[in-house]
Order: C-alpha cells, then structure tokens, then sequence
C-alpha cells in the first residue's frame, strides 16, 4: 500500500468580486446632485435679489413709483395711425394725442418745482412757432385737483406758473394751431425736491 500522497495545495485566492462602481468611486452622482443643488441655489438667489429690487424701489424714492403709475393715463386702441385716445388722470376728459407734423414742432420747457411747489413752463419756440396761436398748459396735482393756465407764443417771453403740490404731479402741454388742431407736446411727471 502506498502511502497517502497528498497533493500539494494552492493558497486558495479569494473570489473576485464585480465592481459596480466606476473608478471615481460613484463621484457622477454625488456631482450631479451638487450641480443640481448649486443651480437651485442660483435660482433661489436670483429669485430674492429681483424681488428685494422691485420692493426697495418705490421705498428709496420716497413712494414716488406708486404716485407716477398713477398719473400714467390709460390708453386705448389708435383710431388711426399717429393718433391715440387717452383718458386724463380724472377720467374726465378724453384727448386725442397726435405727432405734430414735421416742420412744425414747438418745444417748451418746464422748470423743476420751487420751494412752494409752483411750475412754470416756458415756450421756446421751434419750426412752427409761427404756426401755433397759443400754448396751454394743465397741471394735475397728486390728489385730482387741476389747475391749468394758457401763454401768447407771439410775446417777447412767453411763460406760465402753475400752483403744484409738495408731491408728484402731472404736466400737460398742448399747442393750439391757428389751423385748429390741437397737439399734446408733453405729458410727464413733475417731482417735488426740497431744497430747490
């Protein structure tokens, strides 16, 4: 009988184990949440920093937004082409606004406020100063109230004074034609500004 040879043993290697993960040791999805994390933050950033801007707005100019969006007239469709129809700021009166034709512009000017809140509004002629028979002028204060006032453009310094308030108001400017049209040269806002 022979003796029991045994055979001579390997060491036994471990079964390999599959690897799932990719050599970064799952980074892609760890990047992908961060870059969808940062692009939230970015959004949500903005999001406030726009909202901060529209509300600080009307507060650093001491309310004045609100006051001019309520002077803004409404507008509605044009009946024809160059001409619209606005309704004043006390809805009582509708005015057809018009480009005053080429050749034919008149310019003015009007004057910040003063102490007492008054505005004058100077002619200063244009290409058809010779054309206009009178300037008149409205001003709407900030509470409804109108006061209006009416200038010669034919005098050596034709200017008018209106009494405003210690607030925004409106200004209206209208050029009377001697052909009979009537031409709205200017509508804006006038600030009060202590101080002046």
């Amino acid at each position: 009988m022979e003796p029991n040879k045994q055979e001579p043993t390997q060491p036994s290697q471990p079964p390999q184990e599959t690897q799932t993960s990719s050599p970064s040791g799952g980074a892609p999805g760890v990047r992908l949440v961060l870059v969808r994390a940062v692009a939230l933050g970015l959004v949500i950033v903005i999001a406030i920093t726009g909202l901060v801007w529209l509300v600080s707005i009307p507060l650093l100019s001491h309310g004045q937004g609100s006051a001019i969006a309520a002077l803004t007239p409404s507008v509605t469709q044009p009946e024809s082409p160059g001409t619209t129809q606005q309704v004043s700021s006390t809805g009582a009166a509708t005015v057809t606004v018009e480009q005053v034709p080429k050749n034919s512009e008149v310019y003015v000017t009007i004057q910040p406020k003063d102490m007492g809140g008054r505005v004058t509004v100077r002619f200063d002629g244009g290409p058809g100063k010779a054309m206009v028979k009178q300037i008149d002028v409205r001003l709407t204060r900030q509470d409804g109230s109108v006061d209006t006032g009416s200038m010669g453009t034919q005098t050596e310094f034709p200017e008018v004074t209106l009494m405003g308030s210690k607030g925004t108001d409106r200004i209206e400017v209208f050029a009377r034609f001697l052909s009979g049209k009537t031409y709205r040269i200017t509508d804006e806002p006038v600030f009060y500004r202590p101080g002046f």
